[in-house]
């Protein structure tokens, strides 16, 4: 599927998305259980600004529950968003507890041995570091014998284990994992670790919000290794895969992605 972005200067990004209207044909391409049980259930890590994140009223909003939204309403159901720790996601999609997961999970090919995605956003990577930047860091490179904090079990985290078999080899990135996003910023904050890393899109959005934009910033001057991250299902729900697959399209043609 598309990709694409929003210029956040422009007022059509703060406008709330329009209703949209069900599509018989797509609600009847539905598996037979979601059709009797009306709604979909979604898992994921609201932990993770712009993409998920709690407001003041403990509501799951961002991008997700906002594209979810208007998917649910295409296909005729209701979607219902519970938060879990970002490293269990993928086994309670296994476990049945999920219908689907949608957490800005990078669409990788050891992923894709194990589930199917449908994909709808592309970013690439950021590194976050202090405001001023104090120790002067610009790339992967400069990462290398200092430690660097980073979401367990995300491709980020699985990003800098390449970098200390390659560009680190010689002196291997200190990989300090954590529960949350947010736990790793803390570190940096802190001092404990000079840097995070983490999806660009996150990371842009986490250095111009946080302290008003006085406590982060982004390292690099361009993305790192832009890759696609998707919705996930597991391999044997096909059908509401292809549901959600054909309701994507329909809103990118119609332009309520954009």
């Amino acid at each position: 599927t598309a990709c694409g972005s929003t210029d956040a200067s422009d007022p059509a990004a703060t406008e709330p998305v329009a209703s949209q209207g069900v599509d018989q044909k797509l609600h009847d391409s539905l598996p037979a259980d979601i059709k009797e049980a009306g709604r979909v259930s979604i898992g994921t890590e609201a932990l993770y600004p712009p993409f998920e994140s709690f407001d003041d009223d403990k509501t799951i909003v961002g991008l997700d529950p906002d594209l979810a939204q208007s998917l649910g309403q295409v296909l005729g159901v209701e979607v219902e968003f519970t938060h879990t720790a970002f490293d269990g996601l993928l086994t309670a999609l296994d476990g049945g507890r999920f219908d689907l997961v949608m957490a800005a999970i990078t669409d990788t090919k050891d992923r894709e041995k194990e589930y199917d995605f449908v994909d709808y956003f592309l970013t690439g990577q950021s590194i976050v570091v202090k405001k001023g930047n104090p120790e002067g860091i610009e790339g992967i490179t400069d990462l290398c014998g200092r430690s660097v904090a980073v979401l367990k079990a995300s491709t980020q985290e699985k990003l800098l284990g390449q970098f200390n078999e390659e560009e680190c080899a010689a002196d291997t990135i200190e990989i300090h994992s954590f529960p949350s996003d947010k736990d790793a910023l803390m570190q940096v904050q802190s001092g404990r670790d000079v840097a995070s890393f983490t999806q660009d899109a996150v990371g842009s959005y986490n250095a111009a919000t946080i302290g008003g934009g006085n406590q982060f910033e982004i390292a690099n001057s361009e993305a790192l290794l832009p890759t696609p991250v998707g919705i996930v299902f597991t391999k044997e729900d096909t059908q509401l895969r292809d549901a959600f697959k054909a309701a994507l399209e329909k809103l990118i043609a119609e332009g309520t992605y954009d």
